[in-house]
């Protein structure tokens, strides 16, 4: 079996936000990178991209010493060398599908082929394989290079050596794997946000709040101890000496009065030119905005590591 230092050529698929993201992490981590796009046109923005991303790498690991030159590609054939496969493409399963088939027929029997999909399960891309048990899921946060946590999905044609490379290959891009042990559709973490974003969006909706003031609330309020301790664990601090069994036992019919409450709704024509409205108002500037974005993440990672949260 392969261990994370024999992944020695990796190959990117897409070279959009998140494949980019991906391919910056993996070669500032000393891995040979090809990223295959069939139209990345302009080669001087990505590499422009690349060097942003070790940038923001070298800041929150404090220089990385082995990077490798990204490699550009708009022929698939220059992936069959690898031995670890990072697909990005949009999601659109037969896409997905079809490249898949497309990087089985070139790369060796023994590459992993792990799809970043946020809503697919793992059994569909595996559907009509050759070797499905190495097409896994492997789902990050955006942007990858700085966000640690990876949803391992491994679906149904499960595999445990396979599931140890994967493990081993992540935990070696200092990111956080964890292995979803129910395949599901938007698997974990987008399962959790999308909870969220309905009710931001139900709240606009029904006039309780405009959007500015969701996020105000959310970034200022609960969103500050969520980046440190997840739900249940915070919900164990609210309980006092007694813990999660007092605030359960106390507030948990609370919790359950406000469930019922909790709403959806289409998104309509005029509810999305609303939320949408709500955000250009502010005239925010997306270079800008995406940089301070970037590096509070790297603090907050920095704050986290060093307080071992």
């Amino acid at each position: 079996m392969k261990a994370a230092q024999d992944e020695n050529q990796i190959g990117v698929v897409g070279a959009g936000l998140i494949g980019m993201s991906w391919a910056g992490l993996f070669s500032a981590f000393g891995y040979e990178t090809t990223v295959y796009d069939p139209y990345l046109k302009e080669q001087y923005l990505a590499y422009k991209e690349i060097n942003e991303i070790w940038a923001s790498l070298d800041l929150l690991f404090d220089g990385l010493k082995n990077k490798k030159e990204v490699k550009f590609s708009d022929k698939i054939d220059d992936l069959k060398s690898s031995t670890f496969v990072q697909e990005n493409c949009p999601e659109d399963l037969s896409l997905k599908q079809e490249t898949i088939s497309k990087l089985e027929s070139i790369v060796s029997k023994d590459t992993i082929i792990s799809s970043s999909t946020s809503s697919f399960m793992p059994s569909e891309l595996q559907n009509g394989r050759t070797k499905p048990e190495r097409i896994i899921v492997a789902h990050p946060m955006n942007p990858p290079h700085l966000i640690p946590v990876v949803e391992m999905v491994f679906g149904k044609a499960f595999n445990q050596e396979i599931s140890t490379r994967v493990k081993s290959f992540y935990n070696s891009l200092q990111r956080v794997p964890v292995h979803i042990k129910k395949e599901m559709r938007g698997h974990l973490a987008n399962r959790l946000t999308s909870a969220l974003y309905r009710e931001a969006v139900y709240l606009v909706s029904e006039g309780v709040a405009d959007v500015e003031d969701v996020d105000t609330v959310m970034s200022n309020g609960p969103g500050l101890r969520l980046a440190l301790l997840g739900p249940h664990m915070n919900y164990h601090l609210g309980g006092g000496e007694g813990g999660y069994r007092s605030y359960l036992e106390h507030l948990g019919p609370s919790q359950e009065a406000r469930w019922k409450t909790l709403g959806q709704t289409p998104l309509t024509e005029d509810l999305k030119e609303k939320l949408i409205h709500g955000i250009e108002s502010q005239n925010p500037d997306m270079s800008e905005l995406k940089t301070k974005r970037d590096n509070g993440l790297i603090q907050i990672l920095k704050t986290k590591k060093e307080n071992k949260l």
